[in-house]
């Protein structure tokens, strides 16, 4: 912005001459200005603001420069935009001087127009120079508020998302507040917090965070933190799921104190920490469920078939007995037969119960030794003969491999019991984007569609697991000729 403004010694005198009148007058039109921004502050306050700007004023006829000007609204652009002030609230401050300074110009020059004509036509040079450098500098500072707002607000986002992995987690509350995540400088001797007086316990009471930044103060109600005596300010903010509190998040010993917008940053993680801490709830209640549904799916197998055939074994004790004392050799015979193989059955059904249970092996070594492990165990104590290829093995995330291990499971059980077949061969093939799967028999196979309408054979529970791992399922069976069972899903 260029400007005309010229040195004016008369008006420099005239403004230094009447300056106590011009700053109240100017600051009580200031004031004056309705539903603005102005009134939240005392009249004595703007006084000093308006007497800071005359002197830029007189500076600048003075020198008959604009840079007084200058250094005089970039000290208050950032400041009034800081306070709240919007654009046109200050222009139409700055514009009010001329209303006050008019009538003094009007009765310096009463007889000469021409010199009251070019004091008015500087005068409102100066005043809108000030006005259009001040609207520069606004907006130039507006800018870079909000640009720094969105970088503040986007590490905020990325602040929040990088440390929610660490509350997935469990938690316990009853009547004591446990703690359960510390990061930076915690307190170290400080593990349980008693919900009664205390600071956490009364922003669950009450559902509203808490800002301390003098812990000397007796109605903080800190005192469950005095045993650690550098804490100097804290944050609690409570935790809610569905309505319900459920714990809070302690900040303490923030430099300098927290403020209104640390606790609206803190509001933001609580709510996303709430929702984590009440999906890992979930997800842990599931898992309770699941344990309980094994459980009486292990006791009614047990009860089908392992108590069945125990139950039948002492029967054939008995008829055992019995024929040798009645010196029925052959029966007796006959009965042992029938004991041998019953011990059997009930051997492996055994194994097969026990290798349905999630076993340590598929965490610890993943899953191709859990499944040469399955096979070596029962599969070929049973008599049947094993093949067992492994193409480029690596780990898997431990949710897929444990569906992968069910699917297996399953098959190798179906061979066992109901296949008559005398080989299983299972392979393995680690590609680079997918896994696939084949287990593959030579007995006497079965129809596919009869057994997935029937839901027989384990066909239903192996096509369930592939769906939830998005993977693909293949089964090729014909009577009398073995079955194929291919799975297939992107890793």
């Amino acid at each position: 912005m260029t400007s005309d403004l010229r040195k004016m010694p008369e008006l420099v005198v005239l403004f230094q001459d009447h300056k106590d009148e011009i700053v109240t007058a100017w600051a009580k039109k200031v004031h004056s200005i309705p539903t603005s921004h102005y009134q939240q502050y005392s009249l004595e306050e703007i006084t000093e603001w308006t007497a800071q700007g005359l002197t830029a004023i007189i500076e600048s006829f003075r020198l008959g420069s604009i840079q007084v000007l200058e250094e005089y609204l970039n000290g208050i652009a950032y400041t009034r935009l800081q306070e709240g002030f919007p654009i046109y609230e200050v222009t139409e401050g700055l514009l009010l001087a001329k209303e006050v300074i008019a009538p003094i110009i009007l009765g310096f020059y009463p007889t000469h127009p021409q010199k009251a004509i070019d004091a008015f036509t500087q005068l409102d040079i100066c005043l809108r120079y000030m006005v259009g450098y001040f609207g520069i500098i606004y907006s130039k500072s507006l800018h870079s508020q909000l640009v720094n707002e969105s970088h503040k607000r986007l590490a905020e986002s990325e602040s929040i998302q990088r440390t929610m992995a660490a509350l997935l987690q469990k938690l316990n509350l009853d009547e004591w507040l446990r703690v359960t995540l510390s990061t930076g400088n915690p307190l170290p001797a400080l593990e349980r917090i008693p919900v009664v007086d205390s600071l956490a316990g009364l922003s669950m009471e009450q559902r509203k965070p808490f800002l301390v930044n003098d812990p000397s103060d007796p109605s903080n109600h800190i005192q469950a933190y005095h045993r650690n005596p550098d804490l100097q300010s804290l944050l609690v903010i409570p935790l809610f799921a569905e309505g319900t509190s459920i714990g809070v998040i302690d900040v303490i010993n923030k430099p300098g104190g927290f403020s209104k917008d640390d606790m609206r940053i803190m509001g933001l993680f609580a709510d996303q920490a709430a929702i984590a801490i009440e999906n890992a709830r979930l997800h842990q209640q599931a898992e309770q469920l699941a344990v309980v549904k094994e459980r009486e799916r292990i006791a009614r197998d047990l009860h089908d078939s392992v108590t069945q055939t125990l139950y039948s074994l002492s029967l054939y004790v008995d008829a055992t007995q019995k024929a040798l004392q009645g010196r029925k050799t052959d029966k007796a015979q006959k009965h042992v037969h029938e004991l041998r193989k019953l011990a059997r059955e009930a051997m492996l059904d055994m194994r097969l119960l026990i290798f349905e249970l999630h076993p340590p092996i598929l965490q610890k070594e993943g899953l191709a030794v859990a499944l040469k492990t399955r096979l070596e165990s029962v599969e070929a104590r049973s008599g049947i003969h094993t093949g067992y290829h492994v193409m480029t093995e690596r780990r898997l995330p431990l949710a897929i491999e444990t569906e992968l291990y069910r699917i297996a499971q399953e098959a190798l059980t179906n061979v066992v019991r109901h296949s008559q077949a005398d080989s299983v061969n299972v392979t393995l093939y680690y590609g680079k984007d997918r896994f696939k799967m084949k287990v593959q028999d030579n007995g006497i196979g079965f129809d596919p569609e009869k057994a997935d309408e029937g839901g027989g054979m384990g066909l239903r529970g192996i096509k369930e697991r592939v769906q939830r791992m998005n993977g693909k399922l293949h089964v090729e069976s014909t009577p009398q000729k073995g079955t194929i069972i291919v799975v297939t899903v992107r890793i």
